[in-house]
């Protein structure tokens, strides 16, 4: 196997932030940059490593957290604005933020200002994120629908998704097909979208029988990605055969993933606040378990991987 990056980190969200070490899964750090109850809902690194944004459930604000020994507070954004995910451009110069407000914030982060605010969403903005290139910005709803942003023209495609209510809890793009967008919905539905017809590729219909609350495309398999449901299934996936690889069963709901930047290892968390990880070559069972957070685990973020930094 790959020699696993020296150092390299993991961030876990639940009541708080938990810094882990990914090669031994040990505590490194805690830290809690919101007073929100209900805990930290979304989060991401720079590609540097040197900072996490964070959002809480509640919209409370953003936090930018300088981390390289310890976590220290670098500035606050969006106080009030009720915005409760996030996730920052390649360069991580500019942050997407949306939130209960149903707005999708574009800041800068040079002038910590909003650049753009944009009020396409009929209803609560669940996740955003960037694709590869940074042009466009892809937003989810508690409605159902995605929205494409085009961040060069600055126009908004029409909305589509499954719509009828199918809350969208998951965005990401694929690392290698690039026009592909992965969501999950509250039906349990798994779509991969191809954003140039905005129609879907492949639906992958009741392959969780309960709520899908998390995807993950491998950083170095181009065909593999990955769901996880509260129906306590981690399901495997190719996009090419566009079938089901395989299907485990956990003991717990599951409530968050990230691949490992090797591809190898996948770290799940569950609603009991435990983290499982899991070796992609022997899946029987998590190759080690981790009492995280005293409630469910709402997010997990890898560090970048030096080796494969641009």
């Amino acid at each position: 196997g790959a020699v696993m990056q020296e150092n390299l980190r993991f961030a876990s969200s639940g009541d708080d932030i938990k810094i882990w070490d990914a090669a031994s899964m040990t505590l490194v750090d805690k830290f809690s940059p919101h007073t929100s109850p209900h805990g930290i809902s979304s989060m991401c690194w720079s590609t540097n490593n040197n900072f996490l944004v964070t959002a809480s459930s509640s919209g409370d604000k953003i936090v930018v957290s300088h981390y390289k020994n310890k976590p220290f507070l670098l500035f606050e954004l969006g106080e009030g604005q009720k915005q409760t995910c996030v996730s920052l451009n390649s360069t991580s110069m500019y942050l997407v933020s949306g939130g209960l407000n149903h707005t999708v914030n574009i800041w800068d982060l040079k002038s910590k200002r909003v650049h753009r605010s944009l009020k396409d969403h009929k209803d609560e903005v669940t996740c955003v994120t960037y694709n590869w290139n940074d042009c466009y910005i892809a937003s989810g709803s508690l409605s159902g629908e995605i929205i494409l942003h085009s961040v060069t023209t600055n126009l908004s495609g029409t909305p589509f998704g499954h719509g009828s209510n199918q809350s969208v809890r998951h965005l990401k793009y694929s690392l290698f097909k690039k026009s592909l967008l992965g969501s999950v919905s509250d039906n349990g539905i798994v779509t991969l979208w191809d954003v140039n017809s905005q129609s879907p590729y492949h639906n992958f219909d009741s392959t969780h029988k309960a709520p899908a609350s998390g995807i993950c495309f491998s950083p170095v398999n181009e065909l593999l990605f990955v769901t996880i449901g509260l129906d306590k299934r981690i399901i495997l996936y190719d996009t090419s055969s566009k079938k089901l690889v395989k299907t485990l069963v956990a003991d717990t709901p599951l409530t968050a993933v990230d691949f490992m930047p090797d591809g190898a290892t996948l770290a799940i968390g569950s609603s009991r606040g435990k983290i499982y990880q899991y070796d992609l070559r022997m899946l029987k069972s998590p190759v080690k378990t981790i009492s995280a957070h005293k409630t469910s685990v709402r997010c997990i973020a890898f560090q970048y991987s030096t080796a494969l930094s641009k």
